[in-house]
C-alpha cells in the first residue's frame, strides 16, 4: 500500500484525522481503554491502497472472531462458492416388504448446517424407498474428518460456543440440559437435542444431579472423568436456571442417535447406533446437501458460528494437505496460502491457531488484515453483515470479533459523502488477558464483569472512530 501525503491544511480540516491530532497532543483516544491497553487501527482507500489513517497498524493483537474473515475468503477460493456439504444414508441388503435385509449407514461430509429439520426430511426419504425397520446394524461413519472433543482446550469446557466437532455435526452440537423439581424432592434431569422440529433426548450423555454444596458457587454444571461416554454433574444451587446450553465432545454418537429418535416419530425402527465404516458395496438410499458455500459463510459471518467456521475451514484446509488432523494445522495451512497470495505483505506475528478466532493465542495486524479484505474484494464485501454482535452499523459492512480483553472489527464503510473505505480496528488488553487464561476454571462460561467493562470502553473507541470515519471527505 502507498500513502499520497496530504497538506497541512488537509489535516487541520479534515475530521477523520482528529483522533490522530489528539494523540499528537497528549490525549491519546486510546487511553480510555486501561493502562495496559493498546489499540490499532487502519483506514484506507480499497481503490489504490491508499492508507488514509493508520495507528499502530503493524502491531498484532488477537483478533477473536474477526479471524473467520481468513477462513471465509481461503475457503470461497480453495473451495468455490458454489461448494455443497453432503450427509448420506445409505445401505447394503434389498428392501422387502419395508425391512432392509441388511444395514443402515449414516456417512457424514462435514456439513456445518446440519439441524434436525434436514434429518427429518432424509428419513421421510428413507420411508418413500419403502424401508420401515432394518434388521441389519445401524452404522455411523465420521471418518470423513477427524473428531475434535472441543474447537480451544483454553476456553471454558461447559461453554456452548466451544464444541466438539467432526464429520457429523447436528444442531451446531450443543445440547440442552434441563431439569424440574418433582414431589418428593426429586429431580429429573435429561438432555435434548433442540431443532425447529423439536427436542429429542440424547441418552449418551448423562447427568448426575449432586448436593448444591457439591460444586462451588457459580459452578452450576461440570464434566466428569469420562466413563465411555459424555457425563455431567448438575448442582442446582439456589436460584439456578431450570435448563442450560453445553457443547458436545463427541458429535458423530450424538447425531446418530438423534437420527435414531427422529426416525422413530417417523414410524422407522432402527436399531441402537454404532460406530462403522461405509462399506464398498453400500449404495447410497438418501443424500442431503448444504447449501451452497457462500450462503454457509455468509451465515458464519453475521452469526458468527464457531463450529461452522471450523468445519469450513477444515474443509478448506484438506484440498491441501488431505492428512491434515488438528485444529492448528489447519489453520496454518490456510496461513500460509493467503501469505502465498500476497507476498508484498509483512507477515511478520501472523498466526492463526484455528478457524473461527475462539482462542486468545491467534494474532493479527490491521496492515495484514486489511490484505486479506482486499484479496476476498467484493466477493467478500458482499456476505459481510451490517452490525457489531446483533446491534447496527448504519452505512458499514463488517465483521466483528470479541474476547474477555479483545475487540475487533473489519470491512468497509460509506462516508457521508458517498465514499466507501476499508478499515480495521483492534483493541487488546494483553496482561490482563493473560491473568485471566491463568486464573480460568474451565466450568464457569460467563464472562469476568471487568472484562465486560473493559469491552464496553472498546465498543466506545470503535463507535467513536467510525463516526469520525464517516466523515471523510471526497478525494
Amino acid at each position: 500500500m502507498t500513502t499520497r501525503p496530504l497538506s497541512r491544511r488537509q489535516l487541520l480540516a479534515t475530521p477523520l484525522l482528529l483522533p490522530l491530532l489528539a494523540a499528537a497532543n497528549g490525549a491519546d483516544p486510546a487511553a480510555r481503554l486501561g493502562p495496559a491497553s493498546e489499540a490499532g487501527w487502519l483506514l484506507f482507500d480499497p481503490a489504490d491502497g491508499r492508507v488514509l489513517e493508520a495507528r499502530l497498524a503493524d502491531r498484532p493483537f488477537a483478533p477473536a472472531s474477526v479471524a473467520k474473515v481468513p477462513t471465509v475468503v481461503a475457503a470461497l477460493a480453495l473451495l468455490g462458492p458454489g461448494h455443497r456439504f453432503t450427509t448420506g444414508l445409505h445401505g447394503t441388503g434389498e428392501v422387502i416388504e419395508g425391512t432392509l435385509r441388511g444395514d443402515l449407514i449414516l456417512k457424514g461430509g462435514g456439513d456445518p448446517s446440519l439441524v434436525g429439520e434436514d434429518v427429518a426430511a432424509m428419513l421421510d426419504g428413507l420411508a418413500e424407498k419403502g424401508v420401515r425397520r432394518v434388521a441389519g446394524r445401524f452404522l455411523y461413519d465420521a471418518s470423513a474428518l477427524p473428531e475434535l472433543p472441543e474447537i480451544d482446550s483454553g476456553q471454558p469446557r461447559t461453554a456452548g460456543y466451544n464444541t466438539g466437532l467432526g464429520a457429523l455435526s447436528l444442531n451446531f452440537n450443543r445440547v440442552q440440559l434441563a431439569w424440574q423439581r418433582l414431589s418428593g424432592g426429586r429431580v429429573e434431569a435429561g438432555v435434548w437435542s433442540v431443532s425447529d422440529i423439536g427436542r429429542h433426548p440424547v441418552d449418551g450423555i448423562g447427568v448426575e444431579v449432586v448436593p448444591a454444596s457439591a460444586l462451588p458457587q457459580p459452578v452450576l454444571v461440570a464434566p466428569l472423568p469420562d466413563r465411555g461416554g459424555e457425563r455431567w454433574q448438575l448442582a442446582l444451587h439456589q436460584g439456578a436456571p431450570a435448563r442450560v446450553w453445553l457443547p458436545v465432545a463427541r458429535p458423530g454418537a450424538m447425531t446418530a442417535a438423534v437420527v435414531q429418535a427422529i426416525a422413530a416419530e417417523r414410524g422407522i425402527a432402527l436399531p441402537r447406533p454404532a460406530a462403522g465404516r461405509l462399506p464398498p458395496d453400500a449404495r447410497l438410499l438418501v443424500m442431503h446437501e448444504s447449501a451452497p458455500l457462500a450462503e454457509l459463510a455468509a451465515r458464519v459471518l453475521k452469526h458468527s458460528n464457531n463450529l461452522s467456521a471450523e468445519l469450513i475451514g477444515l474443509a478448506a484446509a484438506r484440498t491441501l494437505d488431505a492428512n491434515v488432523a488438528t485444529l492448528a494445522e489447519s489453520a496454518a495451512l490456510l496461513a500460509g496460502w493467503i501469505r502465498a497470495q500476497r507476498p508484498d505483505v509483512d507477515w511478520t506475528g501472523f498466526r492463526l491457531l484455528n478457524h473461527s478466532g475462539l482462542t486468545s493465542g491467534s494474532r493479527l495486524t490491521a496492515r495484514q488484515t486489511a490484505a486479506i479484505l482486499t484479496l476476498g474484494g467484493e466477493r467478500l464485501a458482499a456476505l459481510l453483515p451490517g452490525d457489531d454482535e446483533g446491534g447496527p452499523l448504519p452505512g458499514v459492512r463488517a465483521k466483528s470479533g470479541t474476547l474477555a480483553y479483545a475487540k475487533g472489527l473489519a470491512g468497509w464503510l460509506r462516508t457521508a459523502s458517498g465514499r466507501s473505505l476499508g478499515f480495521v480496528y483492534y483493541a487488546g488488553d494483553e496482561r490482563s488477558r493473560a491473568a485471566l487464561d491463568a486464573a480460568m476454571d474451565r466450568r464457569v462460561a460467563d464472562m469476568p464483569p471487568e472484562a465486560r467493562t473493559w469491552l464496553a470502553r472498546a465498543r466506545g473507541l470503535q463507535s467513536d472512530l467510525l463516526a469520525a470515519w464517516r466523515e471523510a471527505p471526497a478525494p
